[in-house]
């Protein structure tokens, strides 16, 4: 059954869409990390596209707290994504001392963070059933598509300089406009006092926080891979930075894929669409190890693409489900704030197994195909899904 909890227009769906556009903003900068690295060769350039992330994940944490309760929702989107776009922008603008860059990266990171668990908790409260399921998976479609279409403008105005660069973030001012008509939900129910007590306030489940932690752990597991991606194209002898680059569009276009077809997977596989989709990430995470040529290693990225953004709605639709209403805003700013805390984290991971294993190229691969081979195992035996949502 599909249902809307309330009247939804076009309007207001394009508003809480626009919110996942802009959610990979921070990667517009990724393309000329060559020229930024030659532009500052002093310093560690690096952090240009990193430590937004870091920032991101604060921001979410408070974002999802006050939201709907003390900010309203549409002050938070309006606030995140006008920061986003004029602190990104600055660069371009004024140039500056990668001090001064990395204090605008620093604003970016707390402008993507303000927004990022909106759009998740706006469809989990505005609508149900088979409804949420297809706007979650379009969510996470618009995400895959947005960080395409800013790579694509980050790569280009890179072809001009380093700091034209930063004129991709104007993509912003789209979101501003549509966010003015984002809607709120409805408010949770005034609990009364019972026996001269306050009636006890709505706790986050703590599966929340075993989904949370799941996601710090993808990302930690994850996010190397995809930095190694054009080293170990070259290392197998499989192609050159562009063939990577193609190998990793393929993930993202996958993603955008899985994202579109969510709410039909949803609706055939229900509970088995998490172990499935652990299943297909571990043979390509596997398929990369293994991969010797383009097409076997672009195979691979195209399997764990699909499967994460398969994951990724079913997560937050069991956010939906098993935790209160009134704290689902909160709920998905932790699970946000850690997935993003978790690529924070990647490159100790990358420490780490270079002391133990005396390189971190290949052995991230390995030690990702058995533990997301192992998480498919569970998920299968599992059934996390409450009862009524296999009716």
């Amino acid at each position: 059954m599909s249902t809307t909890k309330n009247k939804v227009g076009l309007k207001e769906t394009i508003a809480i869409l626009s919110l996942y556009f802009v959610s990979m903003g921070f990667t517009v900068v990724t393309p000329a990390m060559a020229k930024l690295a030659a532009a500052f060769p002093d310093n560690n350039f690096s952090l240009i596209s990193t430590l937004p992330t870091l920032f991101v994940v604060f921001a979410t944490l408070w974002a999802g707290t006050v939201a709907g309760k003390k900010v309203k929702y549409r002050t938070l989107a309006l606030t995140g994504c006008i920061i986003f776009t004029v602190s990104g922008t600055l660069p371009a603008i004024v140039g500056g001392s990668f001090a001064f860059i990395l204090v605008t990266r620093a604003l970016v990171g707390i402008g993507l963070g303000l927004m990022a668990p909106l759009g998740n908790a706006l469809i989990i409260g505005l609508y149900e059933g088979q409804k949420q399921a297809a706007y979650l998976g379009y969510g996470t479609l618009l995400m895959n598509g947005g960080g395409i279409i800013l790579q694509m403008l980050g790569g280009a105005l890179a072809d001009i300089g380093w700091k034209t660069t930063f004129f991709g973030h104007l993509l912003g001012v789209i979101s501003i406009v549509c966010l003015i008509f984002l809607p709120e939900p409805e408010k949770a129910p005034v609990q009364q006092e019972t026996g001269g007590k306050p009636a006890a306030k709505d706790k986050i489940s703590p599966f929340v926080y075993t989904i949370a932690i799941l996601f710090l752990l993808f990302n930690v597991l994850n996010y190397p891979v995809m930095l190694n991606m054009s080293l170990m194209f070259e290392m197998k002898g499989a192609g050159g930075a562009t063939m990577a680059a193609t190998a990793l569009s393929l993930y993202t276009v996958a993603g955008c894929v899985a994202g579109f077809l969510f709410g039909t997977i949803f609706k055939i596989m229900k509970r088995f669409c998490l172990p499935i989709a652990f299943f297909l990430w571990a043979i390509g995470a596997y398929c990369i190890y293994i991969g010797k040529t383009m097409v076997v290693m672009s195979a691979g990225t195209i399997l764990i693409g699909f499967a994460f953004s398969v994951i990724m709605p079913a997560a937050f639709t069991l956010v939906g489900m098993r935790t209160p209403p009134s704290t689902v805003a909160i709920g998905t700013s932790i699970v946000m704030a850690l997935m993003n805390l978790g690529g924070f984290l990647s490159s100790f991971w990358l420490s780490l197994l270079k002391a133990i294993c005396g390189e971190n190229i290949y052995s991230p691969l390995l030690v990702e195909t058995v533990i997301i081979a192992v998480l498919g195992v569970v998920f299968l035996i599992y059934n996390p899904f409450p009862k009524q949502a296999e009716q």
